[in-house]
């Protein structure tokens, strides 16, 4: 499809779970994927708007039509996302770092320091298997963080991701203190080679959608 005109949702960034009522529990993402992407999209003429975690908030590389909207919590970009599937767009990129797990309960107040904790943690539910329930026409593009090399051909995280939420395409990438190596995926398998950059990779998936 052709970018141009076309309504693009994206999420990126990390979310947040509360373990009190001052402590987090919160992930590394700086939220770079999805400022990349929303300059890139709009570039080619797309209609922009940016998901984006508050810790990573900054309009940096990102222009000002692509319109910004701002969640800390895991719940805030539950409840963000479901009004926004709503609103009509064409396509969805999902490049938000969303936690897989949260504390069974948050505490009140805060707890006292200086004492050892039993923490237990529950799943969360993942917020891309709701994407197409709720706007089942819109192209969708999951992200996948995978081992530190790319296991086989078609890594069974990967195609998940295809056979439970529905995706239409999947980044598949790896993340390392030092690098950060991806690949793009269709239903059918690979359509990149190993090992892109964050620019490469934005390059390849922005042809690819504009095609």
């Amino acid at each position: 499809m052709a970018c141009k005109g076309k309504r693009i949702l994206i999420t990126s960034g990390p979310a947040a779970v509360a373990l009190d009522d001052v402590r987090v529990i919160t992930n590394r993402s700086t939220g770079d994927m999805g400022r990349l992407i929303a300059g890139a999209l709009h570039g080619k003429g797309a209609r922009v708007t940016l998901l984006e975690g508050s810790a990573a908030t900054s309009r940096l590389l990102l222009p000002d039509a692509v319109i910004l909207k701002n969640f800390f919590f895991y719940d805030e970009l539950d409840a963000i996302l479901a009004r926004e599937l709503r609103q009509g767009y064409d396509v969805v990129i999902h490049a938000a770092a969303v936690p897989d797990f949260r504390p069974a309960r948050s505490f009140s107040g805060k707890m006292a320091s200086g004492n050892a904790l039993d923490l237990k943690l529950v799943p969360t539910k993942k917020l891309i298997d709701k994407i197409k329930r709720i706007a089942p026409r819109i192209f969708l593009v999951g992200f996948k963080l995978t081992a530190r090399k790319f296991p086989g051909r078609f890594p069974a995280s990967v195609k998940g991701l295809f056979d439970k939420a529905g995706c239409d395409l999947v980044v598949a990438n790896v993340v390392t203190p030092k690098d950060y190596q991806a690949c793009l995926f269709g239903p059918s398998g690979r359509l990149s080679p190993d090992g892109l950059s964050k620019k490469s990779l934005v390059k390849v998936l922005i042809d690819t959608i504009d095609r």
